[in-house]
């Protein structure tokens, strides 16, 4: 059990007294953890907010409380090194992390045990006010707007992803070739390529049925041809929600369509590589009512790609047919966010096998990138997650990949910038 220390209500670490009762552990030098250890200025920037964390009344025989351990595995976050409990155990130790800890030592017992009982909501207030900084308006009047912006709605790229638990984890789902995984399933923002909820669910439970509890009411979300399902395409009507689905081509075992109209292709649609708009609805058969809802299909037919055309189902009737693909497109955002989470956040290997222990930690990895898009000034991308993977693996530092990463994201705006005012010159 860790020792015992007076609660720090409301103190942020730099301004905290001089730890007190363990004179002998003050006294002698603390060891230096042997890699560099990053991330301090980012824990400086909400050290009121994570002063917070501190429980106001605490009870019972409690020794370790969740500012601490935020602080511990925030530092993980962004540090390598620290990939275990036992890690974490031996860095809480050390001269560099005493200085944002008001506890003596992180045990790996006492840290296991507090994950199966951590409340990870009451972190949702440093998340709320991080996201505030991110979407402040950009200070570039000369910056290329996105694309969807002129939809004016917020843009959620919808999926799950698998990570490896063992089979004796209550919430683990059985998968294909009778391995087992724990699924997490995601809504990541288009825009700021952020999570917006992060949702476990119960074992058994698909894709779809989650997706359809866990709707944004007036967003748009995008969802794979996987996560299909006639409930979730109602749950979108009383929230007022719409969504881009991709849908499987035509055979046995797809439901049919029944065409209602079909439209003219605009230009921008044809160079866009559509090749069919129209609004369809379910007839039913003997099995299903009839459906009730006008849906519209977009077929697109890539030119690298002419074998594979894609099917794209959606309750946007108004936008022109390549909003729609254009749409579909950013829902690869939120692969690329599991690409990262499973490099750099390193959700390869669990610290904690309880549902409250990993979303714990998933929403201090949240926490983490956004401290990093806010001090960095460039969102998470492709080319980030490359460069953060090298850190993962050792093979390079924060300091060493930012110059990088600021010119790389400079030729993709210069990029960004050159194609909208071709698209601006180009006759209507």
């Amino acid at each position: 059990m860790a020792a015992k220390k007076p609660p720090l209500v409301d103190t942020p670490p730099s301004q905290r007294p001089e730890r007190v009762g363990a004179p002998g552990w003050l006294s002698r030098d603390l060891p230096i953890w042997p890699d560099q250890v990053v991330g301090a200025k980012h824990i400086h920037s909400i050290e009121r907010l994570i002063a917070q964390l501190r429980d106001q009344d605490p009870h019972g025989n409690r020794d370790l409380f969740l500012d601490d351990v935020f602080v511990a595995m925030l530092l993980a976050f962004f540090n390598p090194t620290l990939r275990t409990l036992r890690t974490i155990e031996d860095f809480s130790q050390t001269r560099q992390a005493q200085k944002f800890l008001s506890i003596q030592k992180l045990c790996k017992s006492t840290l296991s045990d507090f994950n199966k009982l951590a409340d990870h909501t009451r972190l949702q207030p440093i998340l709320d006010q991080l996201r505030r900084n991110v979407l402040k308006p950009s200070p570039n009047p000369n910056q290329a707007a996105d694309p969807l912006s002129s939809l004016h709605r917020q843009v959620l790229a919808v999926d799950g992803t698998f990570l490896h638990a063992a089979a004796s984890v209550a919430w683990s789902v059985r998968r294909r070739g009778g391995k087992t995984g724990a699924r997490l399933d995601f809504h990541v923002d288009a825009q700021t390529w952020l999570p917006e909820l992060i949702v476990v669910p119960e074992a058994g439970q698909s894709e779809a049925t989650t997706a359809a509890y866990s709707i944004t009411p007036g967003a748009i979300h995008l969802y794979d041809r996987g996560i299909f399902s006639f409930k979730l395409i109602k749950a979108h009507v009383e929230p007022a929600a719409d969504f881009v689905m991709r849908f499987r081509k035509p055979g046995e075992r797809t439901p049919n369509l029944e065409t209602t109209e079909t439209r003219e292709l605009t230009q921008e649609a044809r160079d866009a590589d559509v090749i069919s708009d129209r609004l369809v609805r379910f007839p039913g058969s003997t099995h299903r009512k009839p459906l009730g809802i006008v849906l519209r299909e977009v077929v697109i037919v890539p030119k690298d790609d002419p074998e594979n055309p894609v099917y794209l189902l959606t309750t946007l009737l108004e936008p022109d047919a390549s909003i729609i693909g254009v749409l579909y497109r950013h829902r690869w955002q939120v692969e690329l966010f599991f690409r990262w989470l499973k490099s750099y956040a390193r959700f390869d290997h669990l610290i904690s096998h309880s549902r409250e222990g990993v979303l714990l930690s998933f929403y201090v990895a949240v926490i983490g990138v956004t401290l990093m898009y806010i001090h960095t000034g460039n969102r998470p991308s492709k080319y980030m997650f490359s460069l953060l993977g090298m850190v993962a693996n050792g093979t390079a530092t924060m300091d060493e990949i930012m110059p990088i990463l600021r010119e790389r994201e400079r030729q993709c705006q210069l990029q960004r910038d050159r194609v909208a005012r071709k698209r601006a010159e180009k006759p209507k």
